[in-house]
């Protein structure tokens, strides 16, 4: 993935630290995100492997697509 950061010319000519730090910040996240999905689709196959499913509950209406698209995604991943 590529990352670009974009900032008002003040910022990036007088807070030079803030910049960085929010860069920082950024890609903090983006590696625990990173480990967090590859720890859950880890996870996921080994109960795909097993033919168990251990999901929680979705919260309607808010997630009604979240469960939409798992139920499809299952279904692609036994093709």
């Amino acid at each position: 993935n590529v990352v670009e950061f974009y900032y008002p010319e003040e910022i990036v000519l007088f807070e030079r630290e803030f910049v960085e730090a929010e860069r920082a910040a950024y890609m903090e996240t983006c590696i625990e995100d990173d480990e967090i999905a590859l720890r859950m689709d880890a996870g996921r196959r080994i109960l795909m492997q097993r033919g168990t499913n251990e999901v929680g509950p979705y919260q309607s209406p808010m997630e009604d697509g979240m469960q939409h698209f798992h139920e499809w995604y299952r279904a692609q991943q036994v093709l």
